[in-house]
């Protein structure tokens, strides 16, 4: 167990709190941050403390407990999550399945693109280690750019 979280095949499990009609198995969030009445909360460091702002997680394992949620009034049920698999582009020579890369979107500011969602994926940063999963297709830049299609997820720090 490391910082509140447990590590399990080299993957970062975080409890977390989600509520009830949420919390299942495969379910993938984007965590918005807190609400504005958290911060009082006697769960707020379980609940929202614990997952970063912006980053996408999925709910690996739903667990028995459930906390109802006074600021907020609703219940909310206990479950472990990771980071989740995001559809990505990456410069054609860094994707290699298994590789740990340090995610850095091109220079680019063609948003009508068809790949500009790939190429700057929701719940990524620029900077963020990130292992390819699995490597998907080669893609066609208007820039010219190789990029290749993969499934990435954030790397668990060493």
């Amino acid at each position: 167990m490391i910082g509140g979280c447990i590590l399990l095949n080299k993957k970062r499990i975080i409890v977390t709190l989600v509520g009830k009609g949420q919390a299942k198995i495969g379910e993938v969030f984007i965590h918005r941050g807190p609400g504005s009445k958290c911060a009082d909360c006697e769960y707020f460091h379980v609940c929202v403390d614990n997952i970063e702002s912006g980053r996408i997680y999925e709910i690996i394992r739903v667990r028995d407990k459930t906390h109802f949620c006074k600021q907020y009034g609703i219940e909310m049920q206990v479950v472990e999550v990771i980071n989740a698999k995001i559809p990505a582009a990456v410069f054609a020579k860094q994707a290699i399945q298994g590789a740990i890369i340090t995610f850095r979107p091109p220079a680019c500011d063609r948003e009508e693109c068809e790949a500009y969602n790939l190429c700057f994926p929701e719940g990524l940063k620029l900077g963020d280690r990130c292992e390819i999963l699995e490597v998907i297709q080669n893609l066609q830049c208007p820039l010219g750019f190789p990029r290749k299609k993969v499934l990435l997820q954030l790397a668990s720090a060493s």
